[in-house]
Order: structure tokens, then C-alpha cells, then sequence
């Protein structure tokens, strides 16, 4: 996956470390568009890249006072996704205490707290490098999570995957990066893992280069090699929820259908 990118990338001029793009490259339009079914807004851009040599630091401080807040339930940035997500590790507990869990995408270590409080040993997977100056978090970043690959019980990935491909975070320009970040997926779990996934649902829109919000055309894409054996706050109403406003992530528990 991240070689593919990366040659998509070099193939039209776009640097991996390079201040992410303001707009979708024309000849990438149709791709991202899914040749024109889903529209796209240029309202919002962040860069949330940042180099190598300044590192996030995750410190023991950190992971015992988002503890304390899981303990009471709290919710963090993401709001109900949390609701969602405890009610699902209170459920599938099985898969997440004593166990390896990978978490795709981290920029605070909330939901490697999250599966600590559930008895599990989280691995942080990230483009950008993250010390983790606790013991129960083992961070990698993704070049070299290739190099050395594992598997694991659970995957966890809240509100990652719909970024994946819009080189927010440093990563490389691909319209199907969000797709082929679900298939690597399925090659990091063990036979009979589970992914618990949150991603923006709502009416289809690509909010460059915030955000995907799938809806009715992308999400069987995405879900697509995957069984839904069970979802939080989800609902056929979700795909006619403005993608401009409240984002809604509701939480799909799934495993891998072979190939």
C-alpha cells in the first residue's frame, strides 16, 4: 500500500513531506469523485503532518489521567463515537483483554488508554513518528510497520481511515487509500480478529483535505470484503445527514471475509 502511494505521489509531483495540497490534482478529480457521484468542498484544510526530529511524546501522566475519565465513561473529541465504542469493547471484550490490539492513526494516546482499561496491549501504527514514554503503548510508524509487519487479535481505527490518502497527516495523495487501508487491514489481524471501526457517516462529500463522509455510494466500498457483525449508532438515516455539519461516527464492529 504505502509503495503504491508513494508512487502516485512521485507520479504527479507531490512530496509525502511536502505542505499537503489545497486542491485535488485534476487528473486525480474523476478517481476521488468516484467519477462524479460524489461532490466535493474546499471550505476547511488543515496540515497535520509535522517532521520527524519533533516527535509526539505520549508520557505515563497522560495515559493515567485519560484513566481516570474512561473510568467515568468520558467522552473525548470524537463525542458519541466513545458511547459507541465502550458499549462495543463491553460486548467483545474477549478481543481486546490480554490481547495485541493495533491502533491505526494516533494523535493522542485517548483510545490506546481506551484498550488499556480493557486489559489490552496497544500498538500505536502512524505516518508520523510518536514516543511513547509508557510501557503499555508500543508505537511504530507505518515505514516501518512494513519493514516489520505483525499481526494482531483487534484493530481499532476511529475516524482514521477517511483520511487516508489526502496527505492531512503527511500521507500520500491517493483516492483510494481509505480502500486499500481496509485491505492492509485484513493482513494485520489473526484469523478470527475483528476491526472496530468509526468513520464519518452522512450524505457522500470529500471535505478536502479534512475529511471523506461516506454515505450510500463509498461506505459499501469501503466495507466491502468485510462482515458487519455488529454497528453502534448506526442507521439507514445516517446517509441523509448534512456532511457540512455535526459529524456523525458511528462504530462498526467487523471480520474479514476471505478472499
Amino acid at each position: 500500500m504505502i509503495l503504491k502511494q508513494t508512487l502516485l505521489c512521485l507520479a504527479f509531483g507531490v512530496s509525502i513531506f511536502a505542505e499537503p495540497l489545497r486542491r485535488i490534482p485534476d487528473e486525480l478529480l474523476s478517481a476521488f469523485t468516484e467519477r462524479g457521484e460524489i461532490s466535493v468542498s474546499y471550505r476547511n484544510y488543515s496540515d497535520n503532518s509535522y517532521p520527524r526530529s519533533e516527535p509526539l511524546v505520549y508520557t505515563t501522566d497522560m495515559i493515567e489521567g485519560n484513566l481516570k475519565k474512561i473510568q467515568q465513561r468520558a467522552w473525548s473529541y470524537y463525542g458519541a463515537t466513545d458511547a459507541y465504542l465502550y458499549e462495543a469493547l463491553e460486548k467483545y471484550a474477549s478481543w481486546i483483554e490480554g490481547k495485541l490490539v493495533g491502533i491505526i492513526g494516533s494523535a493522542t494516546p485517548w483510545y490506546e488508554s481506551i484498550i488499556i482499561h480493557y486489559g489490552g496491549h496497544p500498538v500505536s501504527i502512524d505516518y508520523n513518528a510518536i514516543i511513547s514514554e509508557d510501557p503499555r503503548i508500543t508505537t511504530i510508524t507505518v515505514e516501518e510497520y512494513e519493514k516489520s509487519p505483525i499481526t494482531f487479535d483487534a484493530v481499532l481505527s476511529i475516524s482514521s481511515f477517511e483520511h487516508d490518502g489526502l496527505g492531512r497527516y503527511g500521507d500520500p495523495i491517493n483516492p483510494y487509500g481509505d480502500y486499500e487501508a481496509m485491505k492492509k487491514t485484513k493482513q494485520m489481524l489473526n484469523k478470527d480478529g475483528v476491526l472496530f471501526l468509526a468513520v464519518p457517516v452522512a450524505d457522500d462529500k470529500i471535505c478536502w483535505n479534512v475529511h471523506r463522509v461516506y454515505g450510500r455510494v463509498r461506505l459499501p466500498k469501503l466495507l466491502e470484503g468485510w462482515s458487519t457483525i455488529d454497528s453502534y449508532g448506526f442507521c439507514e438515516s445516517n446517509f441523509d445527514l448534512n456532511p457540512l455539519g455535526y459529524i456523525h461516527q458511528p462504530v462498526f464492529v467487523l471480520e474479514s471475509i476471505e478472499d
